[in-house]
């Protein structure tokens, strides 16, 4: 049976009125993916001000 790891990470968006992700934030992201996370969820919070995304990965060391 797969056995999978879980990481949640909170991204603050920028702007006063349009509230956006950055290039910054991508880079994060891809970096995540690199390592074999992959992002299964996002959501917002806070009046949209941050963002909630919890990435999964197959555990590779079953023991």
């Amino acid at each position: 049976m797969k056995k999978f790891e879980y990481k949640i990470e909170n991204f603050k968006t920028h702007g006063a009125v349009k509230l956006v992700l950055t290039p910054e934030h991508e880079k994060k992201m891809n970096e995540l993916g690199e390592q074999g996370w992959e992002l299964v969820s996002m959501n917002s919070i806070l009046n949209g001000r941050n963002f909630i995304a919890v990435f999964k990965r197959e555990k590779t060391n079953l023991g």
